[in-house]
C-alpha cells in the first residue's frame, strides 16, 4: 500500500513520465495506468486491494431448488442425494435440476449428511504365486491343462 500511495504522488507531482515512474517502482505500465484510473475514481481507497472473485457465477443453483432441496431432505432426513435428486422432477423443470454431486455438495455444506466410514481393504500377501521357471501359469488358469 506504501509503495502504491508513493507511486500516485509521484505522479501527482508531475516530475516524471508514467514510463519512468514504472520502470523506477518495478511494475508495468498496464498496472501504473490501473493504479491511477482506481486513485481517480475512488480516491486512496481506490487503492486497496480489491477481490478478483466473481460477483456472479452462471451456473450456479436457483434458490428455489436450493431450499426444496433442504426441506426435501429435513422431510425426510435418511434419504440420500440419488433420491432427493428424482423427487425434484416432479417440483422443476429437468433443465433446472443440478446433478447428484451437486445435491450431495449442497447437503454437505448445510451438514445434513455425514460420511460413510471408508471399507478397510485386505492387504494382499505377497508374493501371490512364487513361479519355479519362466512363462508358468499361476494354477487358477492352468485348468485347462
Amino acid at each position: 500500500m506504501e509503495q502504491k500511495v508513493a507511486f500516485i504522488c509521484e505522479w501527482n507531482s508531475g516530475k516524471y513520465t508514467i514510463t519512468e515512474l514504472c520502470k523506477a517502482f518495478g511494475i508495468s505500465r498496464p498496472t501504473g495506468y490501473r493504479l491511477i484510473s482506481r486513485y481517480e475514481k475512488h480516491g486512496i481507497q481506490g487503492l486497496l486491494e480489491q477481490s478478483n472473485k466473481p460477483i456472479n457465477h452462471s451456473n450456479r443453483t436457483k434458490a428455489e431448488v436450493e431450499e426444496k432441496i433442504l426441506s426435501l431432505k429435513k422431510k425426510h432426513d435418511k434419504w440420500g442425494a440419488k433420491k432427493l435428486h428424482t423427487l425434484l422432477f416432479k417440483y422443476f423443470a429437468e433443465k433446472d435440476i443440478p446433478s447428484i454431486i451437486t445435491v450431495q455438495n449442497l447437503l454437505s455444506r448445510h451438514g445434513l449428511v455425514c460420511p460413510q466410514k471408508l471399507l478397510r481393504r485386505v492387504k494382499p500377501v505377497h508374493p501371490i504365486f512364487a513361479p519355479k521357471r519362466k512363462n508358468i501359469l499361476p494354477p487358477l488358469f492352468c485348468t485347462f491343462m
